[in-house]
């Protein structure tokens, strides 16, 4: 086996230079901090040593816990993304490292890490990395600012620490494409000059990735303020980027011999509630449904996810945004009430606000007050309310105009001030606070699906066509033969390929128009049916044509180099 030990970490230093000048650096796709809060709702699964533990994250000396406790027999992160997806998520948080300094990933600066696990050939990283380009998610790294292994005396000031974290981070930042943000956890143990130091380095290698330190002493360091529910909520009008964080389980962020969320968080409605509770004060909110020691998320943890995304969400977009066009004259206002402490109010005849957006439902959020007046609203160029914000006293987050039943598409809304006011209103001005735009449960379109017996798939080479119960149909088609393909040609605008996973499974390539775009691997430690290999929902319309091809490769731990074709769906 490989490798490596501190002793020689100098050569490894040296190396890694060497490397950062050789390997070119991913070119993230920019996300700003606003961008990445408004993404609202994300999955944190805390899994790795420590589900397989029965301790707390930072309970024990590590030293007890070796690197072949981590064991699952049914890992697969597709199962994770695909219930984030399904609950309306829009981003994964994977946790690389956490306090006790086991690296989910093959490192090469350590022997504390998965390759010297009872799973050596997975990389957890890469696999939820490669889950969330497929289902179409950001993707952000966890990273504990401490290491009670490799440091058990503290990282405080410690030169050697900061080098070897920027050594780890540097694989995590070079070898899994683009990352949305570093989430330094336990921030507390590091000083402000070592955190500056990381964040440069994680800069100088993805300009664009966001930093977070959880720790109030580095708040204005952290791109987003990290904070857990338990240090409590973000003040009404927070205008400052932010994101909470919390679980669903009761005992802790990790699997703890628990199968389900505990109440409250076991009610999708709850959990619903506390995602708008949190985006309404600018701050998205990630929580952990953690995969139990096999390496998937347990039948509850999967209904709740789902449950939650059929629960209508909103999203914000504040008075201030470039996207609403204004015309006549408004006047910005400030008050800790209002979300992100600000309001635009007119009242001049006329004056309009106008906002277009893409959903199922939409709400026109303002104030009412003794001074205020009437305001018209209307959809998609129609008239669809007459608004009269008279009230006794100031009542503020006020939904003026909702509906929840729109045709999936592009839509604009406008309020117009009208010039008229309630008899006992003091005056004829308006406001308005925000709006929000509903974007789940999205509307799903119908699906053809075409099975692997369909006459349309056009396959070449030795491929075998047998019944199997277990798949769609009752039928799967597979081959092991080097460049054995099956082809489809379709017209619409989304294509998924579905196949099976197994202890035989080999390696395939999925082409979409003559482009490679992934490369599947079909192992598993045990069957599993129906797999989605590949998606993509945002094709142009037109025709497109699909194709697997056989490489005949193989994970080290598969014995055979079968790849199947179970179905493809297209709409």
């Amino acid at each position: 086996m490989r490798k490596k030990s501190l002793i020689s970490s100098l050569y490894m230093f040296l190396a890694a230079a060497l490397i950062s000048f050789l390997v070119p650096a991913p070119s993230a796709k920019a996300i700003t901090p606003d961008e990445y809060v408004q993404l609202g709702f994300g999955f944190f699964p805390h899994y790795g040593l420590n589900t397989y533990t029965g301790t707390d994250g930072g309970d024990g000396d590590p030293q007890n816990f070796p690197s072949t406790l981590f064991a699952p027999t049914d890992f697969d992160a597709n199962q994770w993304v695909a219930a984030a997806k399904d609950a309306g998520m829009d981003y994964v948080i994977a946790v690389a490292k956490h306090r006790y300094g086991w690296a989910a990933w093959d490192s090469a600066y350590t022997t504390y890490d998965i390759a010297t696990s009872s799973a050596p050939n997975l990389d957890v990283v890469k696999a939820i990395s490669d889950a969330c380009a497929l289902y179409g998610l950001k993707f952000a790294i966890y990273f504990n600012a401490d290491d009670r292994y490799h440091f058990p005396n503290g990282v405080s000031g410690n030169s050697t620490y900061t080098q070897f974290a920027e050594n780890e981070l540097g694989e995590l930042l070079t070898n899994y494409g683009d990352v949305a943000a570093i989430w330094f956890d336990h921030a507390s143990a590091i000083t402000n000059n070592q955190a500056a130091q990381l964040e440069t380095y994680v800069k100088s290698i993805q300009p664009n990735t966001l930093v977070f330190f959880h720790d109030d002493t580095k708040a204005s360091m952290s791109d987003v303020h990290i904070t857990e529910l338990v240090n409590g909520d973000p003040p009404v009008g927070n205008d400052t980027p932010w994101e909470e964080a919390w679980r669903y389980y009761a005992d802790y962020w990790s699997f703890h011999n628990n199968e389900g969320p505990v109440s409250p968080w076991n009610s999708a409605t709850y959990d619903a509630n506390k995602v708008h509770y949190y985006n309404k004060r600018y701050a998205s909110f990630a929580v952990s449904v953690p995969p139990g020691p096999n390496g998937k998320i347990s039948d509850a943890g999967i209904q709740l996810l789902h449950d939650i995304g059929q629960i209508v969400r909103w999203k914000q977009t504040d008075d201030r945004s470039p996207l609403i066009t204004y015309t006549g004259n408004w006047t910005d206002q400030s008050n800790s009430n209002y979300f992100k402490s600000t309001d635009r109010n007119s009242g001049e005849t006329g004056a309009s606000a106008e906002y277009t957006f893409t959903g199922t439902g939409i709400r026109l959020i303002t104030k009412k007050n003794s001074n205020l007046g009437i305001f018209d609203i209307y959809l998609d160029g129609t008239k669809v309310a007459t608004y009269d914000s008279y009230a006794a006293s100031a009542d503020f987050d006020v939904t003026a105009y909702e509906t929840t039943s729109l045709t999936n598409m592009t839509h604009t809304i406008k309020m117009v001030v009208t010039g008229t006011k309630n008899p006992n209103s003091s005056g004829y001005n308006v406001n308005l606070d925000l709006f929000e735009y509903s974007v789940n449960p999205p509307a799903q379109p119908s699906d053809t699906i075409v099975d692997d017996t369909n006459a349309g798939i056009t396959y070449t080479g030795a491929w075998n066509h047998i019944s199997r119960s277990t798949s769609y149909d009752g039928t799967i088609s597979y081959s092991s033969t080097l460049n054995d393909a099956a082809e489809y040609t379709f017209t619409g605008t989304g294509v998924k390929l579905y196949t099976q996973k197994g202890v035989a499974g080999g390696k395939f390539d999925i082409y979409l128009d003559g482009v490679l775009q992934t490369t599947f691997d079909s192992y598993a430690a045990s069957q599993q049916n129906k797999v989605l290999a590949y998606s993509n929902q945002a094709l142009t319309a037109g025709t497109h044509t699909i194709k697997m091809v056989v490489k005949h490769t193989k994970n080290a731990n598969s014995n055979n180099y079968y790849a199947h074709l179970d179905y493809i769906s297209y709409h």
